[in-house]
């Protein structure tokens, strides 16, 4: 099927939603959308889908299981998912439009790019990733608040939801093997020792908590149940408000940083969520749902779909099936799922062209201008796919200081999916930057800092910890909210029907992963689980090497070599995507990355 690309807005119909919007009708047509057969949710945690299946089990919607989910990672989760933290929720309810909810920190009032650079214009190492000036205001209270009050079932009350997390926090934990192996990170334990409650809780000794130990956050649990008293006023303002900025001041004095350049009360009082209409298109039948900048992780997608969609992907497929199976036992050039050198060419390329995208043209719609209509339009598509060629493209150069910022991804980023038994669908996925984020935990309140700051341009065309080029529209400025790369994703089929509910995180290798699944499960026909813990591949422009995962096939690679691509075969894994799928008889699985150690649970549909 033709690629369409389509971009709400509230008042005007471009040209490119126009004709998704016409294409959109003539295929809904009918009886329209149908439940699933069964509900399903898959986190991170399995302590925190429990709880989101008793939300469900309860009588909860997806809205109401998302909250309560996300509220336990912020306690058995701490390295990701975190109430100091930020986000987006992606709700497509079956009888309303999808919105996208905008919970992402912002740079506080103070914020100036000067803070970050020395008398010579040169960035100060660090000083955006760690510290009180890589702080930004938290948004995920605020953002599960209007979750819940905007699009919750309306059988639960908000304190119902917050309860579980109350008692995980209060009565402790047992630590499982993905929180040790996050502590067991140096530049972690660094910057936790430096933090006097981050290192009470996390340290032992100046080692990681191991995997059986119990962690209890008795301050952490005072928090939340002021949070289920009084809702978000109870964090943005009063005790727990003070204690962040008391925390802030200490921090601030001792770093000799300027108090006004961080984060203060009026910052948080300010905080707004933004609502905003998601990124949608159309890929081989189905509509891609994705988030819209100020996160680039929509962007990405829907511009590779739509390229890719231009290259004949099902008649190469078959072609290099049967070279496979001529193949025998000599080497071969494709995986299992039919994936060889020239459809990996394309693939590699398609990323390469919109992660040039993401550096020159994104950033915060409040702040800047982002023409959307022309980087998701058929011209637009048409001329990327045009200059993909047979051999690999060219990488522009990049400050030399790149390499050193360069470091992997940690879990600082993590992600859950929910689709209730009406059909309704919540992919929400928040962070804290860094594991640990900024690694200061807030005395008095019990939770930790993020260090989203480092997600700006400072200053243009530096890379930050994750190898990003950012551009202009990304330059940080007082209240703006910086470039992400998440990709909640919620795929549908042509009667509005929920076919898909995922996410990842993993920095810049959010959408990637997703991707992956994506084309793995809708072009090359693999199961939800087989293609969730498929080998990935990764391209982001800068650097211009291509990383793989190890289980790629020898021949493959070697395949792309000759036609000029430089790849890394990494040992280390990325990702962790969580996510659903709705066979067209009704019928749900789940699938959580075998990557971490996650979980997801199906029930049966209940009567309303």
């Amino acid at each position: 099927m033709a690629w369409c690309a389509a971009v709400f807005l509230a008042s005007l119909a471009t040209l490119p939603w126009a004709a998704c919007q016409s294409q959109t009708e003539d295929q809904s047509a009918g009886a329209g959308p149908r439940p699933p057969r069964q509900a399903a949710l898959v986190s991170e945690h399995p302590l925190a889908t429990n709880v989101g299946l008793a939300i469900l089990d309860r009588g909860g919607n997806a809205a109401d299981a998302a909250v309560a989910t996300a509220l336990a990672l912020s306690v058995v989760h701490p390295q990701a998912g975190n109430l100091g933290g930020g986000g987006f929720a992606l709700w497509v309810g079956r009888k309303d439009q999808p919105v996208m909810i905008d919970f992402r920190e912002t740079a506080p009032l103070g914020a100036d790019p000067k803070w970050y650079l020395d008398e010579a214009g040169a960035v100060l190492a660090g000083r955006a990733h760690t510290g009180a000036l890589s702080i930004g205001v938290p948004g995920t209270p605020a953002g599960l608040w209007h979750l819940w009050r905007n699009h919750g079932s309306g059988r639960l009350s908000w304190r119902e939801l917050v309860l579980p997390a109350i008692a995980l926090a209060r009565d402790g934990f047992v630590v499982n093997a993905d929180l040790e192996a996050d502590l067991q990170d140096e530049q972690v334990r660094q910057r936790l020792a430096a933090s006097p409650l981050a290192a009470s809780l996390f340290l032992r000794q100046g080692k990681g908590l191991a995997a059986g130990e119990m962690l209890v956050q008795s301050e952490l649990a005072q928090t939340l149940e002021r949070l289920a008293k009084e809702g978000p006023s109870g964090f943005y303002r009063g005790p727990v408000a003070q204690a962040m900025v008391r925390e802030l001041d200490q921090v601030c004095a001792a770093e000799r940083i300027e108090r006004s350049a961080c984060l203060g009360l009026e910052d948080l009082d300010k905080y707004q969520v933004k609502v905003r209409p998601p990124l949608i298109g159309w890929f081989r039948g189905h509509e891609i749902i994705s988030a819209p900048p100020p996160s680039s992780g929509g962007v990405i997608l829907l511009q590779v779909l739509g390229i890719l969609d231009g290259f004949p992907l099902g008649a190469q497929r078959q072609a290099a099936l049967s070279a496979r199976e001529r193949a025998g036992t000599s080497a071969v050039e494709s995986d299992e799922a039919g994936i060889d050198a020239r459809l990996a060419h394309w693939w590699i390329e398609a990323l390469r062209s919109a992660f040039q995208t993401r550096a020159s043209s994104l950033g915060d719609p409040d702040f800047v201008a982002v023409d959307l209509a022309q980087l998701l339009s058929t011209t637009w598509i048409a001329s990327r796919r045009v200059q993909i060629g047979e051999g690999a493209g060219s990488t522009s150069a990049v400050p030399s200081e790149a390499a050193p910022r360069l470091r992997p991804e940690g879990m600082n980023t993590t992600h859950l999916s929910v689709l209730d038994s009406d059909g309704n669908a919540v992919a929400l996925t928040t962070t804290l930057n860094s594991s640990f984020g900024s690694g200061i935990a807030v005395r008095g309140a019990g939770f930790l800092l993020n260090n989203e700051l480092d997600d700006f341009a400072l200053p243009q065309a530096t890379p930050n910890q994750f190898g990003l080029i950012g551009g202009e529209k990304n330059r940080l400025a007082p209240g703006k909210r910086p470039l992400s790369s998440m990709a909640p994703t919620v795929v549908r089929a042509e009667d509005k029907s929920v076919r898909m509910v995922l996410g990842s995180p993993g920095g810049p290798r959010i959408p990637t992963s997703v991707l992956g699944v994506l084309l793995r499960t809708l072009v090359f026909e693999q199961s939800l689980k087989d293609a969730v813990a498929a080998p990935r591949l990764h391209q982001q422009t800068w650097p211009g090497e291509t990383d793989f995962e190890a289980g790629w096939p020898a021949g493959l690679l070697d395949a792309l070599k000759r036609r000029g691509h430089k790849l890394r075969s990494l040992q280390r894994t990325w990702g962790s995507v969580q996510a659903i799928r709705v066979a067209p008889d009704g019928t749900v699985e789940v699938a959580s990355d075998p990557r971490s150690r996650g979980s997801g649970g199906v029930q049966e549909r209940r009567a309303r």
